[in-house]
């Protein structure tokens, strides 16, 4: 609504996300990863799309670089876009003119001085786009903040050798795409938590103390590595950058899982609504329920194995119709009578051009704890 209160402009679709709630239909696509780095085989900004490890040669990247980009298939990759940057002339603008045309899930980059930059395009880039959500993987960014946004601590890692021996350091920066290519073809039924690094040897963790423990850089919003006792390399728990709670972004909203699967279900809703429904249909209160229904009927499917258990199949994952924000709807152009109106003449009474709809789902997180006491005789 403009200051004058009147309802026009471009057809809005606005999905709000409140405390645990979301609204969601159609599967979207997921595993797109974007690699940002400095490469003097290019001669000006340009983008690579990459599905498989054979495409990428050592004539198109630095030996380094190509070491770099190898490490993102160590899982399946969906599409892997590789925007290089001139080492004398790399600017963030002529990255972000790059990121401003494509579409993608995850962002990283290996420029150490990119790595505030990349966070705050990521969050300014969210504000604009309704229908889809950007997230990005930094390295020691000082205040993030936010739930697209994964701030990895430990500076460096060790690399595992054929034999399993300690191989080459890797500074954080260089490692950072084989963690952005992995949550980003990560499957929504499993957590990025005590994920093995298979082709690490150790990781850096003096960051840790007795002072500083590891649950507390956690509890501050960073993704640290464990090596844990089976000599093992593990990521400890999947958490993105988000420490401020409010109503509308609550704890669970910390887990990378339930954002990925929130970000899935709003992108699925929003395509679905946009092409399916927007001018196809009048505003009347049978149609409204059209779409109601299917979007009950797709989040039925989330609760399925199939579908990667997204919801939980034990709670009843509703759409209905925003009562309240409808009748607000009438009320704010001067019909007052509306405060008196019953639940079913508000829903009949349709506004303009709009839908308002309120949801109530569970999103499951992954199994990550167990408490097991156990009493001897």
């Amino acid at each position: 609504m403009n200051q004058k209160g009147a309802y026009m402009g471009l057809p809005v679709i606005d999905i709000i996300f409140i405390q645990k709630a979301v609204t969601a239909i159609k599967r979207s696509k997921r595993g797109v990863a974007v690699i940002i780095l400095k490469d003097d085989t290019a001669q000006a900004a340009q983008a690579r799309t990459f599905k498989y490890e054979a495409d990428i040669t050592s004539k198109l990247y630095s030996a380094e670089n190509f070491e770099i980009l190898k490490r993102c298939f160590f899982v399946d990759v969906n599409k892997l876009i590789v925007v290089s940057v001139p080492t004398s002339t790399a600017e963030f603008a002529d990255v972000k003119a790059i990121l401003d045309k494509i579409k993608y899930n995850w962002a990283c980059t290996t420029i150490e001085e990119f790595q505030d930059e990349l966070a705050s395009y990521t969050k300014s880039r969210n504000k604009e786009s309704k229908g889809k959500k950007y997230k990005c993987v930094v390295c020691n960014v000082v205040v993030a903040d936010d739930m697209h946004i994964v701030n990895i601590k430990p500076k460096s890692v060790t690399l595992k050798t054929s034999d399993g021996t300690a191989g080459e350091v890797v500074k954080m920066t260089d490692y950072v795409p084989r963690i952005v290519s992995l949550l980003a073809n990560l499957p929504l039924n499993r957590s990025c938590t005590y994920y093995e690094l298979e082709d690490l040897y150790r990781a850096d963790d003096s960051y840790i103390t007795d002072e500083k423990t590891a649950d507390d850089w956690i509890d501050e919003g960073y993704l640290i590595f464990i090596n844990d006792d089976d000599d093992a390399v593990k990521i400890g728990r999947g958490v993105n950058t988000l420490t401020t709670y409010t109503s509308t972004e609550t704890e669970d909203m910390s887990s990378i899982i339930i954002v990925e699967s929130m970000d899935l279900i709003l992108e699925d809703i929003y395509q679905t609504f946009k092409n399916y429904y927007i001018g196809k249909y009048k505003n009347r209160l049978d149609n409204q329920y059209l779409f109601i229904s299917a979007v009950n009927s797709y989040f039925r499917t989330l609760t399925t194995i199939q579908a990667g258990e997204v919801l939980d199949e034990e709670y009843d994952n509703v759409a209905t119709i925003d009562i309240e924000a409808q009748r607000e709807a009438w009320r704010s152009i001067g019909k007052e009578e509306a405060a008196d109106w019953d639940d079913e003449d508000v829903k009949k009474m349709t506004f303009k051009t709009y839908m308002f709809l309120t949801a109530n789902v569970k999103i499951l997180n992954a199994l990550e704890d167990l408490k097991f006491p156990i009493v001897m005789a």
